[in-house]
């Protein structure tokens, strides 16, 4: 008897240790996520993930890594994997497609398309051009008459690639466009000294053009044209935790829905952030005026609406093939790389 109760206590305690010791299993790898970010006001809503506890929801541990911008896609390519997910512009990928996967076995790979940039145009005086309507950007003489003009846009800039793609809708050569090499600060002077007719902006030369008789005369949202950034990865890690990208991508819009639904209140998360790591400080209006740059959608419904549908706003085939057609007339890259397939969206459940 005394020989079985030891038996029975031994199991008990064999019983515990291993539940022990099962409890400090580190956490699976295909369920944890090394995420690159940049401080940026949109990148930025990704730490609300850990604010709203979702990773405890999805069952997906994220590392948030603040890194510059320009740092994000060496760190995606590296060979050691420094991190595992980052955001990408698709301009970007696009651009640096052939050199980044030229014979690699792992190739680096745009995953998922989330929000896009169409803020900014081009700025311009009353007495040069009346602003134009996204309609009247439509009709080829109003487009012929503003190519015409004398532009200020930095070269291989996406101010740059806006005229490009404006001009081949408008069937005008663009070895015939007069495009100088300026930055957006220079620019805004240029306007006034009268070296340019037009000059590429962003909210802050907008703002600053208004205060001196300026005005914006082509939104770039009026366009059609803007920039898309989401997730990019490389093909070993997709293909490894597939499973935790669409975590990812759900936690995302979650997080963008969260402060979306009340952005006074909501963003508290995102500027503690903001105000820890990024160069701008921003208070809750600046926040806003940034994000109004911005068509960041709530939902996988969203996003097909305004970016994945064909013929959407922001199309994201056209604007793949815009901008690879506009790189390769440039000699930027030699031949158009295949527009990526995203990862999730609505119509495909």
């Amino acid at each position: 008897m005394i020989n079985r109760r030891r038996c029975v206590v031994l199991a008990l305690i064999l019983g515990v240790a291993v539940v022990s010791c099962e409890a400090k299993e580190p956490q699976n790898e295909a369920t944890s996520l090394s995420v690159a970010l940049a401080p940026y006001q949109d990148n930025a809503m990704l730490v609300n993930a850990k604010h709203l506890g979702l990773e405890g929801k999805h069952g997906v541990e994220l590392n948030l890594v603040s890194m510059a911008w320009e740092d994000i896609v060496p760190a995606i390519a590296s060979a050691g994997r420094t991190v595992d997910v980052g955001f990408g512009s698709l301009t970007e990928f696009l651009t640096k497609y052939e050199k980044l996967n030229a014979g690699a076995a792992d190739p680096v790979v745009f995953v998922q398309p989330l929000y896009v940039y169409h803020g900014g145009g081009f700025i311009g005086f009353d007495n040069v051009l009346s602003p134009l309507s996204a309609e009247e950007l439509k009709d080829p003489e109003k487009l012929r008459e503003v190519l015409r003009l004398r532009v200020g846009a930095q070269k291989k800039s996406f101010y740059e690639m806006i005229l490009y793609t404006l001009a081949e809708r408008a069937g005008v050569p663009v070895e015939s466009l007069s495009v100088f090499d300026i930055s957006m600060n220079d620019g805004l002077l240029a306007l006034q000294s009268a070296s340019i007719d037009l000059s590429a902006a962003g909210l802050t030369q907008m703002t600053e053009a208004r205060k001196r008789g300026g005005r914006l005369i082509i939104a770039t949202e009026d366009t059609g044209f803007a920039d898309v950034t989401g997730f990019i990865c490389r093909a070993s890690v997709l293909q490894e935790k597939r499973a935790s990208i669409e975590a990812l991508v759900s936690m995302w819009f979650e997080s963008v829905d969260y402060v979306f639904s009340d952005l006074s209140r909501n963003s508290g998360a995102t500027l503690s952030y903001l105000q820890e790591k990024a160069a701008t400080r921003y208070t809750v209006e600046e926040f806003r005026a940034a994000l109004s740059q911005e068509s960041l959608p709530r939902s996988l419904r969203e996003l097909d609406e305004q970016i994945l549908a064909p013929g959407s706003r922001f199309d994201f085939n056209r604007l793949a093939r815009e901008i690879s057609s506009y790189l390769v007339r440039t000699g930027a890259i030699d031949s158009a790389p295949p527009v990526p397939t995203p990862l999730l969206s609505a119509r495909a459940g």
